[in-house]
């Protein structure tokens, strides 16, 4: 038979025509939520195939792929994600794990909330470099390579998307803990490394409950005043640094945001050269035998 790897996006609203044929014909539709927080909703949309509908783990996705597979060969299997399946290694290799298998496979596309959420930041969609995901304390390790990412977007002039873990019981890393990780990792890299950095006091932007009628994008003139802010922000969010803004992003961020942005949106403290320096200096650190998790 066939196994579909379908999304469905943030909201109900977000359901394709493709996506309801196919759950309609399904013999077993696999929902997983580990990927994106608040998604409980999927269950309530699901009402109508209830009875179809199997809650699955990571464990099972990741680990357990070959049981989804062996089920497709005789049965019409939909694994459903938030978002869209494919922007994540998980599902992209449960997608190659099949077809060596000789299973036969669709790929039903769902809205994205990476792409979502680059969109509806106000900043220029092709001004976003590498993304990257800050993990949540629970992955037991010390994030280091974030400032690579972050130094290295910089040093080209790119804004950088940062994710924020979820835990398996789908408990996602608040924007101001990821804050906090990245300052204190910072921190103690200044100290092994001996140079002084600037991102505690680099502006961030917060997308809150990014893709829903209710986001909002909310600025902070620093990620040390993000840090400290005791504001409940909604799911899903994540974390944006922006690239010194031009006069376009800057008008069209002013607007969506309902806030008036000073100086610091525009310039930064240090010249570009600075952040290559440093994204060289924290390579070099990562590369190094001296360096160790």
């Amino acid at each position: 038979m066939t196994l579909i790897l379908a999304g469905c996006g943030l909201h109900p609203g977000s359901f394709t025509r493709d996506l309801l044929e196919a759950l309609e014909d399904a013999d077993t539709i696999y929902v997983e939520t580990y990927t994106m927080p608040s998604s409980s909703w999927v269950l309530h949309a699901l009402n109508k195939w209830i009875s179809k509908v199997r809650i699955t783990s990571r464990k099972l996705v990741e680990e357990n792929s070959r049981l989804l597979i062996e089920e497709a060969k005789s049965r019409l299997i939909v694994v459903l994600s938030t978002g869209d399946p494919l922007i994540a290694t998980t599902h992209q290799a449960l997608l190659a794990e099949a077809i060596s298998a000789g299973v036969e496979v669709r790929y039903i596309p769902g809205v994205s909330g990476v792409c979502i959420a680059k969109a509806f930041s106000g900043l220029q969609y092709y001004r976003f470099g590498r993304t990257t995901t800050i993990p949540g304390p629970w992955r037991g390790f010390k994030p280091y390579s974030i400032l690579a990412f972050i130094y290295g977007n910089l040093c080209i002039d790119l804004h950088t998307l940062l994710l924020l873990d979820i835990s398996d019981d789908g408990t996602q890393l608040k924007p101001q803990e990821g804050a906090r990780t990245i300052i204190e990792v910072e921190v103690e890299a200044e100290s092994a490394i001996g140079y002084k950095g600037t991102l505690r006091n680099t502006p961030a932007l917060v997308l809150e409950a990014t893709g829903t009628p209710q986001g909002k994008i909310i600025p902070f003139n620093s990620l040390e005043e993000l840090m400290s802010s005791n504001l409940h922000i909604r799911e899903p969010s994540s974390i944006a640094i922006p690239a010194p803004l031009n006069k376009t992003e800057k008008w069209i961020l002013e607007a969506l945001s309902r806030s008036k942005l000073g100086e610091i949106w525009l310039t930064r403290t240090q010249p570009r050269r600075y952040y290559c320096d440093l994204y060289e200096k924290i390579i070099g650190w990562l590369s190094s035998p001296l360096y160790s998790l």
